[in-house]
């Protein structure tokens, strides 16, 4: 109900100029130690940016021992450079989610954990329309509450983006 009402209120942000601008939808797939996906939504033009979106991520690691899963929830902004405006960049920042399970010996333990998340991305605006971009992830959490061995998880992404 939480991430519901953040996505909501995310999304009052843009509700004014939504007709105005174009809409901004990027499709990724996360790769490193949690494989996964992610989705970015939002518009062109606002907030001062070429874009501001919202994304949500969900990344797993299954093996005999461990099952984690981390979802992320950011809100991000897209910058275009020069005159062209083929070159950019992404920054987003917001929450992640842990939730694992370890079972060794026929013995379960679950351990939860709300963190931080945030990402950077380079974007190569191929055509008006569509770009490809690609970039990291990183998500801290604090290393007692999870199963995770360091403090944080990365994941590199390659995504496109579509405007229209």
């Amino acid at each position: 109900m939480k991430k519901l009402h953040l996505v909501l209120a995310i999304a009052t942000l843009f509700s004014t100029n939504t007709f105005a601008n174009d809409f901004h939808l990027s499709p990724e797939i996360k790769i490193g130690p949690y494989g996964g996906f992610g989705i970015q939504a939002g518009v062109t033009d606002a907030l001062g940016f070429d874009a501001a979106f919202i994304s949500y991520g969900h990344t797993v690691y299954s093996s005999s021992m461990y099952d984690e899963t981390i979802d992320s929830y950011r809100f991000g902004v897209q910058h275009m450079f020069g005159a062209s405006k083929i070159h950019g960049m992404q920054l987003e920042i917001g929450v992640a989610d842990y939730d694992g399970k370890k079972t060794k010996s026929g013995e379960t333990t679950k351990e939860s954990a709300l963190g931080s998340s945030i990402g950077a991305s380079y974007i190569f605006q191929a055509t008006d329309h569509l770009g490809l971009r690609a970039g990291v992830d990183l998500n801290y959490f604090p290393m007692s509450d999870t199963y995770i061995p360091y403090d944080l998880s990365t994941n590199l992404n390659i995504g496109v983006t579509f405007t229209f």
